[in-house]
């Protein structure tokens, strides 16, 4: 009887510390912890400098200097970047909606720190949205702000094409960046597609092997 009264005190103060540390916490704590998770599971910055889609839109960004270097260039990401979303997203349930033996079989990792490869092609999925997002929220934003503002200081002025440069080739960076990510996320449908006519393969050599061993 006094080992179930300590136990039922201690199980208390535990729900009592979770739920005071919970109170502490920031309110944007979990989203924060859902972001790093992301970033984590897809490889961080490691991963994202070695990519080649991301030296690939590097290239066609200087390609297309006269394009970006001119005003009215986010008219063009405007107009193509709901497009490709709607082909990452359609991408992503295709591979959502896949037999749910399949994603166990790729869900689960057996190392430590070493993401599945269900969890891997899910945070490559989110990072070509993330970026197109990016890339969509920028061009709407930079040409909300192409105004003229009188009364500002003088070097403000003197400074402002230099500025509208930097921000030319930084979107339109992020706009070829986010076309490349959907070649990327075409190519990541051909894998997972590969891997389920692996998962069936086996499925229809083990329902062989016992429909042999049966006779």
């Amino acid at each position: 009887m006094l080992y179930l009264k300590k136990r039922k005190s201690c199980i208390e103060r535990s729900h009592a510390k979770m739920s005071a540390s919970k109170k502490k916490s920031h309110p944007y704590a979990a989203t924060f912890k859902l972001w790093r998770g992301y970033w984590s599971t897809y490889g961080g910055a490691n991963a994202l400098l070695k990519s080649l889609y991301l030296l690939v839109a590097v290239i066609l960004t200087g390609l297309n200097y006269f394009t970006w270097s001119s005003n009215g260039w986010w008219e063009i990401v405007i107009t193509t970047i709901p497009t490709l979303l709607g082909f990452t997203l359609a991408g992503l349930a295709v591979f959502l909606s896949m037999d749910s033996g399949f994603s166990k079989f790729i869900a689960g990792s057996n190392k430590k720190h070493v993401p599945s490869p269900f969890m891997g092609l899910v945070s490559s999925f989110a990072h070509f949205i993330i970026i197109q997002v990016i890339a969509f929220v920028y061009a709407i934003t930079a040409k909300s702000l192409y105004v003229t503002v009188a009364g500002l200081p003088e070097w403000y002025y003197r400074a402002l094409p230099t500025l509208n440069m930097i921000s030319g080739a930084v979107g339109y960076f992020l706009f070829l960046y986010a076309i490349m990510l959907v070649l990327g996320a075409t190519f990541a449908i051909f894998r997972i597609s590969t891997w389920y006519e692996m998962f069936i393969s086996a499925l229809k050599e083990k329902e062989r092997s016992e429909t042999d061993s049966t006779q």
